[in-house]
């Protein structure tokens, strides 16, 4: 018997092996035009930026729509210590998709399956089946939260996993859904590739009112205080939305990765004031031999701090203080260094941050690292 709620189906099959080859011939080129597109803009820009200064306030890089003031919360004080590695997962070769952090795990979408590795031990607990994920623009996409991990597959629908059990409690239709998925303000939030923008209450699996419109494209979605910042467009378009209402708002042109210490936050390592989408800071990170390279970046914010991943003669991590706009510390290598062939090409990675620290994906070399910060000596 099927006891799924009201909107919500019994899990499908699988797909096709010919959908899913033609589906991760599609996510390496779009890593490959991605990659090429970055170091073309980095040879461009690189000495720029690393004239301009840390503090110095570059021109914003479009036009701007100002939707009045929106205070975000400040940077909560952290605690000192040293960012290691503490665990280092094997994956399935050839099967990485996307990653979220929650339920002291980390959940790891792939060809038709789930990884939950556990984050005290950093092993594999559960490989949990979900069939109809084939990689990017068509699935994969994961979000912890709302008492539950959401994972959207086969460009048609969303499963329910419970956190607990790894059971898939419900799957809901949602045509042309996109890889993009958030969960924030309660609800669950996904895209779909007509630039609508669903809300689905996570008990019963219903959409909430009519689609906002986002604009379509490449999604990235950051909840902050009381809004969703929805990049649209491959980094074109930014919209708040507001999530007890659903209002949106034009933002500009900028594309946002994090949100903290008050501020918005692009892979080029800008700080974006939330009121006018102005630039109020750009940090130059050290790429390969030193030179800064804009948009080679992914940025989360966790325990006070911004957290900048870059792909340099290794996967590295450095940490930006918000009160100084500046690198602090040294450069975190995670795991071993890149082969010279990816070191300047497309290297496609996720980091998320989660309660226990954060977790680095390195889709090529199938490893899932886990980072906590160790505390400083007395």
């Amino acid at each position: 018997m099927n006891t799924a709620p009201p909107g919500w189906l019994a899990e499908p099959g699988t797909e096709p092996e010919a959908v899913i080859r033609e589906a991760r011939r599609r996510q390496h080129r779009r890593w490959l035009v991605a990659g090429v597109a970055l170091a073309v803009a980095a040879a461009g820009v690189a000495a720029v930026i690393a004239g301009s200064g840390a503090g110095n306030r570059p021109q914003p890089p479009g036009p701007h729509g100002a939707p009045g003031p929106h205070a975000l919360p400040k940077a909560p004080t952290h605690a000192a210590g040293t960012l290691v590695t503490v665990s280092q997962t094997s994956l399935p070769k050839g099967n990485s998709l996307g990653l979220a952090a929650g339920y002291r795990a980390a959940w790891v979408t792939g060809i038709g399956v789930t990884y939950q590795v556990d984050a005290a031990t950093g092993r594999i607990v559960r490989t949990i089946s979900t069939p109809r994920m084939f990689g990017y623009r068509c699935g994969g996409g994961v979000a912890a939260g709302a008492g539950g991990v959401w994972v959207t597959h086969g460009c048609r629908g969303i499963y329910r996993i419970d956190p607990h059990s790894g059971r898939i409690t419900a799957s809901l239709r949602v045509p042309d859904v996109v890889h993009s998925i958030a969960v924030a303000g309660g609800l669950v939030w996904v895209p779909t590739y007509h630039g609508g923008l669903l809300r689905i209450q996570p008990r019963t699996g219903q959409i909430i009112g009519k689609p906002i419109p986002v604009g379509g494209g490449d999604w990235a979605m950051v909840p902050a205080a009381g809004a969703l910042w929805v990049t649209s467009g491959g980094g074109g378009s930014v919209s708040r939305v507001n999530l007890a209402t659903g209002a949106v708002q034009p933002f500009g042109n900028l594309d946002i990765e994090a949100v903290g210490a008050g501020s918005l936050w692009t892979p080029y390592v800008q700080r974006i004031d939330p009121a006018t989408g102005s630039v109020i800071a750009s940090v130059p990170v050290p790429g390969p031999s030193g030179w800064p390279v804009p948009g080679a970046s992914q940025v989360v914010f966790w325990r006070g701090s911004a957290w900048v991943l870059t792909a340099q003669r290794s996967l590295t991590i450095h940490r930006i203080d918000p009160a100084t706009n500046q690198i602090t510390g040294k450069p975190v290598p995670v795991g071993k260094p890149l082969t010279a062939a990816v070191a300047w090409g497309p290297y496609p990675t996720a980091i998320a941050a989660g309660p226990t620290g954060l977790w680095v994906l390195d889709p090529y070399r199938n490893l899932l690292f886990h980072l906590a910060i160790r505390p400083a000596k007395p």
